[in-house]
């Protein structure tokens, strides 16, 4: 399908790129600044994407916390007020208060 010089020239491509030196220079050449270019682009976002998740995360573990704390205080203070409503309807019954 494909015509014999893009076979060919292909083939070579290929042939070249086993070549060691040639590795070691396109990565020390082309990918490695590549890489260290596209991390400083995108590095301060990442801090930022950070920076919100940990904040977010927070606030849940806070809001959390003062639920747990309110839904345990509303149940001691209806536990106790249903302890003190017991205690007072002995007393009630006898004429006391």
């Amino acid at each position: 399908m494909l015509s014999p010089w893009l076979e060919t020239f292909i083939d070579k491509t290929i042939q070249m790129l086993q070549n060691d030196v040639l590795k070691k220079k396109i990565q020390l050449l082309i990918l490695e600044p590549f890489l260290q270019y596209i991390i400083e682009l995108v590095f301060p976002y990442v801090v930022i994407v950070c920076a919100i998740f940990g904040i977010m995360l927070l606030m849940i573990v806070i809001i959390l916390g003062l639920l747990v704390f309110r839904l345990n205080g509303g149940a001691v203070a209806a536990a106790s007020a249903a302890a003190g409503a017991t205690a007072v309807a002995p007393l009630m019954a006898a004429g006391g208060a």
